[in-house]
């Protein structure tokens, strides 16, 4: 296996707003983990501090500055709150060419997210909304373009209650192996 040094990719998770590293049922490490072993992206798990809001764009710089510099391409994972600051603000960074936006509060700042999504030329947006989150009813605002994508998962609410494995499985299925 190679080292971080000698990584081409780089895979980094924003959790959800105060969330910790690990997540209910260890979900962020067990992910991290498949993701460096079986596609050998360097990974990083970037915990959204609770108080974001106050400089939202700020905290993401500093998170994909510090951790983008040795790369070439960079795959993102967010988490609620954290997937808002991937669609609000990776665009501004041509190494991101995957996002995988698992339920965004699609709502708030809907003027950040219809501008970020918009702006996005990477290879794909895929958002992930759970079929009983809030921010469903809100999925039809997304723009229509070819390299964004919006699927609803039957049975999920705003934090997959009851569905730990179908959520660690979620970047394999839709930002790794998965070609729409």
């Amino acid at each position: 296996m190679k080292n971080d040094g000698e990584r081409e990719n780089l895979f980094i998770i924003l959790t959800g707003l105060g969330g910790s590293a690990e997540g209910y049922g260890d979900k962020y490490r067990r992910i991290a983990d498949y993701v460096a072993a079986d596609y050998g992206f360097c990974t990083r798990i970037e915990p959204t501090p609770a108080d974001v809001w106050e400089r939202k764009e700020e905290y993401f710089n500093e998170v994909v500055s510090r951790n983008i510099q040795s790369f070439n391409c960079a795959f993102i994972m967010g988490v609620s709150a954290g997937a808002n600051l991937a669609m609000w603000y990776s665009a501004n960074y041509p190494q991101i060419r995957r996002i995988l936006a698992l339920n965004p509060v699609l709502h708030l700042n809907l003027h950040l997210t219809l501008d970020g999504v918009r702006r996005f030329c990477g290879e794909q947006m895929t958002i992930i909304l759970g079929e009983k989150d809030p921010s469903t009813k809100w999925a039809g605002a997304i723009p229509e373009k070819e390299n964004v994508n919006c699927r609803i998962i039957a049975g999920a609410d705003h934090v997959f209650s009851g569905m730990l494995n179908e959520f660690i499985a979620l970047p394999k299925r839709y930002l790794f192996d998965s070609d729409d």
